[in-house]
């Protein structure tokens, strides 16, 4: 640790500080108003008064904390990397916000018993009723599947469950987490809240052996994980794939019957369309997928040497009318645009240029948010 002023900090994570009240309102108000877009399913599934793991699937950084700590209902306490924890103050701050470091294989062997006493104030979290937020994957990655899933989550659920033994305490809730682009700001945020999952089902079997209890709740997370987010696990035709759910999400909710265009709609059609093309690639002869993926990929290549969407390919373009009043409707609206652009140039262009230097991709969103 880093010193008793961080450990006192560390131990009262779960209540509320001045730090914490003054920041949380701010933070969240932009945070809103970065994503144009933003749907929550299933906050019915998520316990009240209970002792609740949040585990998002990790693709977008701080921002995947961020998600959970303002769509729960109530505060989270979260686990993250311990090289953001290097200097004392930072660490009282983070602290403050109700974050904690995990000391990970590259941090150094040294480091890795700090995370007893980290595992212990975790569960004495849950052991209050309060939630907590772990990232199973235990870091993030940039491509809409499901990595392999860490095993720490679970030992401090089964250490939260202890005293409570075979009986309903610790829940872990799986959460989809669906972003329309990873970097641009105004684009499309998907929330997918899943059932929650008693970890004193597997208690019997934790009790006759650690390991195997460990691995059987790491392959239902796993299971549970899956159906609440984009899961695309085609190695080989990951790009196409992930293209043309774009291209033809339009057409498969048609196909499906699906009436609207929510992003839970949306989510739905690109479910359908990924199973569907897993099943092709499943079957015999073997990669069937191969011609089909191609040809998306050969399309998509075009689109950028052209500088254009897909969507001007299906519209077949504008016809003269169209771009007439559509150039007139611009020019009205030029000097609107132009008065914003003045007055937010430098909450917008600051942050782009922050983020210059950053070059994990995942993290360019956390800071200009």
């Amino acid at each position: 640790m880093t010193g008793k002023r961080v450990r006192g900090a560390q131990e009262s994570i779960h209540r509320r500080n001045l730090i914490y009240q003054i920041i949380y309102p701010y933070t969240k108000t932009f945070f809103y108003h970065y994503y144009g877009k933003l749907e929550i399913r299933g906050t019915e599934n998520i316990p009240r008064k209970a002792p609740v793991i949040f585990a998002p699937n990790h693709q977008n950084a701080l921002m995947d904390a961020l998600i959970v700590l303002f769509s729960a209902p109530g505060d989270v306490v979260f686990l993250a990397r311990a090289d953001i924890f290097s200097k004392r103050f930072l660490a009282f701050f983070l602290n403050s916000l109700k974050i904690l470091p995990v000391f990970r294989q590259r941090d150094g062997a040294s480091e890795l018993g700090k995370n007893v006493d980290i595992f212990d104030i975790s569960v004495n979290v849950l052991k209050n009723k309060h939630y907590l937020c772990i990232m199973p994957e235990g870091n993030h990655g940039d491509q809409r599947k499901l990595r392999t899933i860490v095993k720490g989550i679970f030992r401090i659920a089964f250490q939260a469950q202890e005293d409570a033994g075979s009986d309903p305490f610790v829940k872990i809730v799986p959460v989809g987490l669906d972003f329309g682009d990873y970097v641009k700001q105004n684009a499309s945020l998907f929330i997918n809240y899943g059932k929650p999952i008693e970890v004193s089902e597997y208690w019997e079997q934790y009790q006759e052996n650690n390991a195997r209890a460990i691995n059987a709740l790491k392959a239902r997370l796993a299971d549970e994980l899956r159906p609440v987010m984009i899961d695309i696990q085609n190695e080989a035709h990951y790009e196409a794939i992930y293209a043309l759910k774009g291209i033809y999400n339009n057409t498969m909710r048609a196909e499906l019957g699906i009436q609207g265009s929510k992003l839970s709609d949306r989510f739905r059609a690109d479910k359908e369309l990924i199973a569907r093309l897993d099943a092709i690639a499943a079957g015999d002869p073997p990669d069937r997928l191969a011609p089909l993926m191609q040809k998306v990929l050969q399309y998509t290549e075009e689109l950028k040497k052209l500088n254009i969407r897909d969507w001007v390919v299906a519209q077949r373009g504008y016809s003269m009318a169209r771009t007439f009043w559509r150039s007139l409707y611009l020019l009205l609206l030029a000097p609107f645009f132009l008065y914003g652009l003045i007055n937010n140039a430098i909450g917008y262009f600051l942050p782009v240029r922050l983020v210059r230097n950053i070059k994990d991709l995942q993290f360019h969103a956390s800071v200009k948010a």
